[in-house]
């Protein structure tokens, strides 16, 4: 208050920001995964299947002292991620999905086969050294080895055909003392698949003696589970599910001793162990044209960040001339001169991406957060470590110092993502041995999750190049955004980098 101090602002605008496409990427084990389709008007069409073993809960064969048992139902179910809404006079939940975009009435063919694609846990090609990679392309390989009819093959066309993701509560009924049917129980919104009974009873119950001694074998014996969706043409309908709360309940019977009723039973099945997310993609438009003219030199006019099998953007900040070849701009290094004779205090630094609201604002659904990270050694930046912030109830907000979090209009459109990184320009200006790394943009569905994916061999880059990889979070999710980049010729929406100091 004593007027001493001057604050202002230095603007970096010697950027280079330009669009990486990735390809095929590593895609198996992940927290969430999609299933359904996604029609982009922007980037394309996006299928998405699944592939899961499963085990039994009991970790050992349930099944090997039963005998005479009858399979008389066998029910999938996997838990949807959703909100309680209200509840009315009559005690019904109305619920709301979250993790759903869907289009009106809008529906795909779900069909749920026998896998007979052995998922391995660790690579013979590293002397089954390092864990196995599977790769989000392999939707032919795994459709390929399918075995048998589909197993939802319920009259229900809900439930195959015409499967949808719905949001309405399930109740389970009983028969009271006077014989009503009363309910009994309500769960949360899920999926419900009736499954071939004929089919496990056989798989199950009748299999050869040492197939299901434990779960080893078992997985080996029953590979697992494979989700095909088949594209009805009716639009949007996409949810992302943690299918490891997914579980396969096999009611039967034995008969009784004597005059005794049947006994009844159950066995449960999990849908754990190794998994793939299976991506089928149509690129078209502006974004393949984009992934196919990328300018490293001088930076893209737009930026196409993709989830998926999708794409990132690599930024170079300070970029230009360096006649002294020691790694550093000429930009950088007379800027650095000017903060220590000038005493600056680096306040804030901040790179602001404006989305190009011509081609996003009728997207369906606009990446909530986007993520930097060092592209060089696929660490995220000190900023990210620096930041310890929370939002209660929303741990998808967390970090929100750092940010990287949609911003919207008063429509709810998205306007742009303010990513601080005030800690790595600190470092650039003021250690005594900076490292001016390129840094990669990505979508994020969590930032909790940072470790690096890889990507197919066959990118066309070195062995040793550090840019075969991609943020984990960013193949959960299959939905893209599109950004203004430097190369552009609107000087309000061109990215820049804003550095906030005080100097005496």
């Amino acid at each position: 208050g004593d007027g001493n101090l001057s604050i202002t602002s230095y603007t970096v605008e010697n950027i280079a920001a330009y669009n990486r496409t990735g390809g095929a990427v590593q895609s198996n084990n992940l927290p969430i995964n999609g299933l359904g389709v996604v029609n982009n008007p922007v980037f394309g069409k996006t299928v998405m299947n699944f592939v899961t073993q499963l085990e039994f809960v009991t970790g050992s064969n349930p099944v090997s002292d039963i005998s005479n048992a009858t399979v008389t139902k066998v029910e999938l179910t996997i838990p949807y991620f959703s909100k309680l809404k209200e509840t009315d006079s009559d005690g019904n939940r109305i619920y709301t999905l979250d993790s759903l975009v869907t289009s009106t009435n809008a529906k795909f063919r779900l069909n749920v086969y026998e896998s007979g694609y052995y998922l391995r846990d660790f690579d013979p090609e590293t002397n089954f050294e390092q864990a196995q990679k599977y790769y989000s392309d392999m939707n032919t390989a795994i459709n390929g080895a399918k075995v048998g009819n589909r197993l939802n093959d319920s009259n229900d066309v809900k439930q195959n055909d015409q499967f949808f993701f719905n949001p309405s509560e399930i109740k389970i009924y009983e028969t009271n003392s006077e014989g009503e049917q009363v309910i009994k129980e309500r769960l949360e919104p899920r999926m419900s698949l009736e499954l071939n009974k004929a089919f496990f009873q056989q798989k199950i119950f009748n299999a050869p003696a040492g197939q299901m001694d434990n779960n080893n074998t078992f997985k080996n014996y029953f590979k697992g589970l494979y989700f095909q969706v088949e594209d009805l043409g009716m639009g949007n309908h996409f949810a992302q599910l943690d299918f490891s709360k997914g579980e396969i309940t096999i009611t039967y019977t034995t008969p009784g001793s004597g005059d005794e009723a049947d006994e009844e039973g159950t066995v449960k099945l999990n849908l754990k162990g190794n998994t793939v997310s299976l991506m089928e993609n149509q690129y078209f438009g502006n974004y393949l044209a984009a992934m196919t003219s990328a300018n490293p030199t001088e930076g893209d006019e737009k930026l196409y960040i993709k989830g998926g099998e999708g794409s990132v953007a690599y930024i170079d900040i300070f970029n230009g001339i360096d006649t002294d070849n020691n790694g550093i701009s000429d930009e950088l290094e007379a800027l650095r001169t000017q903060v220590e004779q000038e005493s600056w205090l680096i306040n804030e630094a901040n790179l602001v991406f404006y989305i190009d609201k011509t081609q996003m604002d009728n997207n369906s659904f606009v990446p909530q957060r986007i993520y930097i990270f060092d592209a060089e050694r696929n660490i995220p930046l000190f900023d990210y470590w620096h930041d310890q912030t929370t939002l209660s109830g929303y741990p998808k907000f967390k970090k929100y110092i750092h940010g990287g979090i949609l911003e919207t209009d008063s429509d709810g459109k998205g306007i742009k993502y303010k990513i601080r990184l005030t800690q790595h320009i600190k470092s650039l200006l003021l250690d005594d041995e900076p490292k001016n790394v390129k840094l990669g943009i990505s979508v994020t569905e969590t930032i909790d999750i940072i470790a690096p994916a890889a990507l197919k061999d066959g990118v066309s880059l070195p062995d040793d190049s550090p840019y075969r990889f991609v943020p984990f979070a960013s193949v959960m999710s299959p939905f893209g955004t599109v950004l203004y980049g430097n190369n552009t010729t609107d000087e309000v929406k061109k990215l820049k980098l804003e550095i906030l100091y005080t100097k005496p």
